[in-house]
């Protein structure tokens, strides 16, 4: 189940990113951000509402969590779109991939989780296969100090949440939890100068592509999440959502038909590989 539930995140990662990054191009990062909070609230919204009878009532460690995880995510939607103009989508998903060691660092400290070698060694693989899809053709002017420390800041944030979540997702209700979480940061994001007529001035584009962003995104992707981290580790979670790669070039090479290179197939195939290697090594021991 929790293999299951990383794989629908990796694809609706995908398309998140594709989506929120041609939002970018219609507005500030703010604005886009907001427009991308408000969808992402009132969808899930409408899905806690449809399943009001079977919602528990929240409790402290509800309104504790839905706080930490609205500022989260406040937080790194706001560095992710510091990073990615600065960067491109190559360098910034490279750099995002340095997550699986944080999270596994974070749960092996916060929740005494244990992290075995062919995690990291999976997670290293990965890692690379992003490279080799990310970085050619990527120029050293990309690589702004502000940038990086944009993407460095998403790793911690992001995260922080899948650590956070571990650690709670057990005795809450992921729904109404991300749902709170959601308004919490719509209202916050909101409160920024400027922002509230940023996303008022967006056409009607950058709209659409900031509502598409956010069912596959914070809706979707992260409700898959949340219920894999039930069933898995933080750090097995973040190694399954590192697929995205995969699908992202598989959607672009049904839309657009381009057809992957030597070096794509290889990172492609490094990517698959390290996510499933902890999966086969523990399978291997067990018999």
């Amino acid at each position: 189940m929790g293999a299951a539930l990383g794989t629908v995140t990796a694809i609706t990662t995908a398309g998140y990113l594709l989506c929120f990054g041609a939002a970018t191009a219609f507005g500030t990062r703010n604005a886009v951000v907001l427009a991308l909070l408000f969808w992402s609230a009132a969808f899930n919204c409408l899905i806690t509402v449809a399943r009001i009878r079977t919602t528990p009532r929240p409790n402290r460690k509800w309104f504790l969590s839905a706080v930490f995880l609205a500022t989260m995510t406040v937080a790194g939607s706001v560095t992710l779109a510091i990073a990615l103009p600065l960067l491109g989508a190559g360098v910034t998903s490279t750099i995002l991939q340095l997550q699986v060691f944080f999270v596994a660092a974070g749960a092996w400290v916060f929740l005494r989780e244990r992290v075995g070698v062919g995690l990291l060694i999976g997670g290293a693989m990965a890692a690379g296969g992003v490279a080799l899809y990310a970085l050619p053709g990527q120029s050293s002017k990309t690589l702004s100090v502000i940038g990086v420390g944009g993407a460095l800041a998403t790793v911690a944030t992001f995260g922080g949440m899948l650590i956070w979540t571990r650690a709670v997702i057990k005795d809450l209700d992921p729904v109404s939890l991300n749902a709170g979480r959601l308004v919490v940061a719509t209202v916050a994001m909101a409160c920024f100068p400027g922002t509230m007529r940023g996303a008022l001035e967006l056409p009607w584009q950058g709209w659409v592509l900031a509502a598409s962003a956010a069912m596959a995104g914070p809706v979707v992707g992260r409700l898959a999440v949340m219920y894999s981290l039930r069933y898995i580790s933080a750090a097995k979670a973040k190694l399954w959502s590192m697929l995205s790669p995969v699908f992202a070039f598989l959607f672009v090479y049904f839309i657009y038909g381009k057809a992957p290179d030597s070096r794509e197939v290889l990172g492609g195939l490094l990517i698959v590989s390290g996510v499933l290697l902890p999966s086969l090594a523990k399978l291997r021991s067990s018999n």
